[in-house]
């Protein structure tokens, strides 16, 4: 049946047409009635007719009105316009709007009955091209899904020739475009067919090639490869376009010369989408492209030199935790984001993937975060907030987007700094060694995180205690293991307690210090 709507001010009227017309017999049937345009608006949304019966003369929107806003928006309705003899030359301006006919009030039924067959033949008609054209369409996507798998290439490349010639798909170069919405995973299923359907006015309506579904992505195959940046660049935008609010990464495959070669520039574009997340934002990926760094940024040099130890992943780890610890515990905000640079430039030296980069930060945040929450005077205020922001570590799509929520987060854990200076830097140094004493502090280290030369800050320190920085350490961790063995515990306990892994070494160390050995301190 053809779904028809009667737009008119008059209730007899539009009552009138529905009772006096057979519209079945017709192969009709009257969906919706509305007063005027506005309402008219509301209803076709709600019932999308095939036909409006529409009047010249309405209050609020008139009927020129109301079938230049549904033509301008697409749809592709038929019209007939109903018209009083006044309105007869004002109703002639529809024709632009491609009306089926008009007809002056009142209302002729044989007249209208006539109108009605002519009108239900054009939709009849269109309605068949459509399906054609889908079902075209339909064997052009089957034969398209068969020329993107690699295996049938290699399979009968004779047979893929053939078959895009009779899918209408024998071009002379092609180049496949692969995106890949970025979604929550309940929307993952629907969100390629959306943006391919947004697509195809842009691919398919400008005759440029053919657009696909192969979940979870959306494929461009096109007819001409793109030429040059400008090229990709303003495919990329037209593909933002027609997403919307929804993310993605796109990447092409590159240009190829003949069918059998279209699943090569698929797979390479699948690679290329793999490796987004340490790819330049905002842009069509392609083939082989390096790993991508702002100029001048510290990820961009520090690869080539690295201050970690490498051969030992858990000993740098360690020793990332340390210097990220130690810089937010005594407010040294300008290192957060160096020292994150140097962590994303080891691990990419390593050479994990994205799964192994978001592992690891994991690891080292969450190790970062339980140091400050265990040795700081106050405890974590929100541990929901770091528990969403950890979980978040494995939802960010670009590395760039990682190290920046990292860098946000740990400033919000870092204390303020209060004033600058060399006294201030040593009484947090200082400070930092009565909490920390277990740990391995090493002058080198601190001195790199308060941005002086080991000798120096040395120097400065002796100055403000009296003693080198290895003999203070000392002195601390001596006096607390003192403090252990008096409760009783076992010296290698002690030992460890303190930040002594060899136990000799403990022993002469508390001998040099004490005068006798821990064993005497602990049973006088």
């Amino acid at each position: 049946m053809i779904k028809v709507l009667i737009v008119d001010d008059e209730p007899k009227l539009r009552q009138g047409l529905q009772t006096l017309i057979p519209w079945e017999s017709l192969g009709f049937t009257v969906a919706a009635t509305a007063a005027n345009g506005a309402e008219a608006l509301t209803v076709v949304e709600d019932t999308a007719p095939d036909l409006a019966l529409v009047d010249i003369r309405m209050p609020v929107m008139d009927g020129l009105q109301l079938i230049e806003r549904l033509t301008s928006a697409g749809h592709s309705m038929q019209f007939i316009i109903l018209s009083g003899y006044a309105d007869f030359e004002y109703a002639k301006q529809a024709i632009q709007f491609g009306v089926a006919g008009y007809l002056l009030k009142p209302v002729n039924t044989s007249e209208l009955t006539a109108g009605l067959m002519r009108v239900r033949e054009r939709i009849e008609e269109n309605r068949s091209k459509l399906d054609h054209r889908r079902l075209e369409a339909a064997e052009r996507e089957w034969a398209l899904n068969r020329l993107l798998d690699p295996r049938k290439s290699a399979e009968d490349p004779a047979a893929l020739k053939r078959l895009a010639l009779e899918a209408e798909l024998s071009w002379n170069r092609y180049e496949v475009v692969v995106i890949q919405p970025q979604v929550p995973e309940a929307e993952r299923s629907d969100a390629p067919s959306r943006l391919s359907v947004a697509l195809k006015p842009v691919v398919e309506g400008r005759g440029r090639g053919i657009v696909a579904v192969r979940p979870p992505y959306a494929i461009v195959l096109l007819r001409e490869p793109l030429r040059g940046r400008q090229q990709r660049e303003e495919l990329y935008r037209e593909i933002r376009n027609a997403a919307g609010d929804v993310r993605f990464v796109a990447a092409t495959g590159g240009a190829v010369s003949g069918p059998e070669e279209v699943g090569a520039s698929y797979s390479g574009a699948q690679e290329a989408i793999k490796r987004a997340f340490f790819s330049e934002k905002e842009r069509l990926l392609e083939p082989n492209s390096p790993p991508y760094f702002p100029p001048n940024s510290p990820l961009d040099s520090s690869p080539d030199s690295p201050r970690l130890p490498e051969d030992n992943a858990q000993e740098a780890m360690e020793e990332l935790v340390f210097r990220l610890h130690y810089s937010l515990d005594v407010g040294n905000r300008s290192m957060i984001l160096p020292l994150l640079n140097e962590a994303a430039a080891l691990f990419l030296k390593q050479g994990q993937d994205e799964k192994g980069i978001k592992e690891s930060f994991f690891i080292l945040t969450n190790a970062v975060i339980h140091k400050l929450t265990a040795g700081s005077r106050q405890g974590l205020k929100n541990t929901e907030a770091a528990s969403r922001f950890l979980n978040g570590i494995y939802h960010q799509a670009h590395l760039h987007d990682l190290l920046e929520e990292i860098h946000r987060f740990l400033l919000s854990l870092a204390e303020d700094s209060g004033p600058g200076g060399k006294e201030q830097d040593l009484k947090k140094m200082i400070d930092f060694i009565h909490r920390h004493y277990a740990d391995n502090l090493r002058l080198e280290t601190l001195a790199g995180l308060l941005n002086y030369s080991s000798a120096y800050l040395g120097q400065l320190f002796k100055n403000k205690t009296g003693e080198y920085f290895n003999t203070y350490l000392d002195r601390v961790r001596i006096r607390k293991a003192k403090e252990l063995l008096s409760k009783g515990m076992k010296v290698y306990e002690a030992a460890e307690r303190v930040g002594y892994t060899n136990v000799n070494y403990f022993y002469s160390k508390f001998k040099k210090y004490e005068g006798r050995s821990p064993s005497d301190y602990k049973n006088p």
